[in-house]
């Protein structure tokens, strides 16, 4: 790993108190993938999302059922009123419109822009979570990635609808909530008992491992997704979406049932589930949660950004060479907060103490590192940071570059060049000119492991086998612009 790139995340990890456990009980959410919409409803598949939310309400428990849009108008369709009420006692959350059929939300986005993949997820995914809410009865305010489908697109999407998202590859070091594209992102996932309930011997040595590890987990971590299960698969020998793989899209008459595990097996099943139900509940060092009540304790962002804070970002900037934000503001809020104090202080003569936060999403084409010209005048630079602000109140974005003298400069050179003026306007003494220095295009904290996270997307059996993800990785380099730690109220 390059140098720069390790100081980078050192300093993020610093930034976001990785090492340091969190003051309050950890947070841990009981959720489910329910999808199944494939198998025969004779089969009984139907049955198993109904005595999961039982069971939670029984033992005094809540959870979160990520239902796929398809899958709720199956269970219209059948008249499953009962399978309905029972999830809808707990938080509802969308798994996607359509689920497994192609093109899939990655497909969907592999070669969109940024205008037109926003929009496409804002229609598409809205649809959904609309007729889940008009299904089941509560609000919607999450939404769990399906696989591999991922694209930033959806992410600044489900953003615009205050809604969650979860499954994100997104993170920072020592944390599982974060923002990004001005959306609450959820990571962090404990999962593994799918194919366990069913049997004893296979369950007990996951459950002692849980009972070994989750008192650790409780010391040092935030937010667990603690990932029940997907309903379909404790009955079901493989996934159903078999159907689906490789690019498949078969009509119903061509759906295949997956092969099925003894029906009564399912009391074995239940009585597990319960166990760790209880498990869980017994526990003093976590709190038994919901995603749609983690919205509402992470959803707090600082409305104003002070000198000192902005500031602060200015000299890491500086003397670390590379772009960074802080622990309450991104680098696109930083950004955005220079350009517009660097035209207050041409204009008026005097430094913002303080200033509403503004919150613009990173640029939607990647910036050149190297600045056309290498040095600007003062005067220049006032013009420089009215076209910023201009621009990023009008479009909600980074502009990738602006023009001065016929020669363009990318956003990274730009956020370098804003915060040295930034300090010097500080100290009264700005200077009459400025090198343009060459610079990161985007924040590279935590980007090895993002980047790497969103490529293996690609792998999951559903997708064509020839998906390009090289176009969502771009993007989602660009809006690391985005990337700040979430807090808890």
């Amino acid at each position: 790993m390059p140098q720069l790139i390790k100081l980078a995340l050192i300093v993020a990890m610093a930034m976001t108190g990785s090492c340091s456990s969190p003051k309050s009980k950890m947070f841990l959410v009981l959720n489910f993938d329910v999808e199944d919409y494939t198998t025969p409803a004779a089969e009984g598949i139907d049955e198993i999302p109904k005595w999961l939310a039982e069971i939670m309400s029984e033992e005094g428990v809540t959870g979160t059922f990520f239902v796929i849009g398809e899958k709720a108008r199956s269970l219209e369709s059948r008249g499953r009123s009962d399978v309905i009420a029972a999830m809808a006692k707990h938080d509802i959350g969308s798994h996607t419109n359509h689920g497994s059929i192609h093109p899939t939300v990655t497909e969907q986005l592999e070669k969109a822009g940024w205008d037109d993949g926003v929009r496409l997820m804002a229609e598409q995914e809205s649809a959904g979570i609309r007729e889940l809410e008009r299904i089941l009865g509560i609000p919607v305010k999450s939404l769990a990635r399906h696989g591999g489908s991922y694209g930033p697109q959806l992410v600044c999407a489900l953003g615009r609808m205050k809604a969650g998202y979860s499954g994100s590859p997104i993170s920072l070091p020592g944390r599982n909530v974060v923002w990004f594209c001005n959306a609450l992102n959820f990571t962090g996932q404990y999962d593994g008992f799918d194919d366990t309930y069913y049997r004893d011997d296979l369950f007990e040595p996951l459950f002692d491992k849980l009972k070994t590890e989750l008192p650790k987990l409780a010391r040092t971590t935030d937010v667990l997704s603690f990932f029940a299960g997907h309903p379909t698969k404790i009955r079901s020998e493989q996934f159903w979406d078999f159907n689906y793989y490789e690019g498949r899209n078969p009509g119903p008459s061509e759906w295949k049932t997956p092969g099925l595990r003894p029906l009564e097996s399912m009391k074995t099943a239940q009585a597990n589930f319960r166990r760790m139900v209880r498990y869980l509940k017994r526990r003093d060092d976590i709190e038994i949660t919901t995603f749609r009540s983690l919205m509402d304790a992470y959803g707090y962002q600082k409305e104003s950004v002070t000198k000192e804070e902005l500031q602060e970002i200015a000299e890491n900037t500086i003397k670390n060479k590379a772009i960074f934000g802080s622990e309450y503001f991104s680098p696109a809020e930083a950004f955005a907060g220079y350009a517009k104090t660097i035209v207050n202080y041409q204009t008026k003569g005097s430094l913002l103490q303080e200033m509403k936060a503004i919150r613009p999403l990173g640029p939607v084409e990647m910036p050149n590192p190297q600045p056309e010209i290498l040095r600007v005048t003062l005067e220049e630079v006032h013009e420089l940071a009215g076209k910023a602000n201009e621009h990023i109140h009008q479009v909600g974005s980074l502009p990738s570059s602006l023009q001065i003298r016929d020669a363009r400069i990318g956003a990274g050179s730009l956020f370098a060049l804003f915060s040295a003026v930034y300090l010097d306007m500080i100290s009264r003494s700005p200077s009459s000119d400025y090198d343009v220095p060459s610079f990161d295009p985007y924040p590279r904290t935590n980007e090895k492991e993002i980047v790497l996270g969103i490529r293996d997307l690609k792998t999951w059996p559903v997708h064509r086998l020839d998906l390009d993800m090289e176009r969502i990785v771009e993007l989602t380099k660009l809006q690391l612009w985005t990337l700040k730690p979430a807090h808890r109220r």
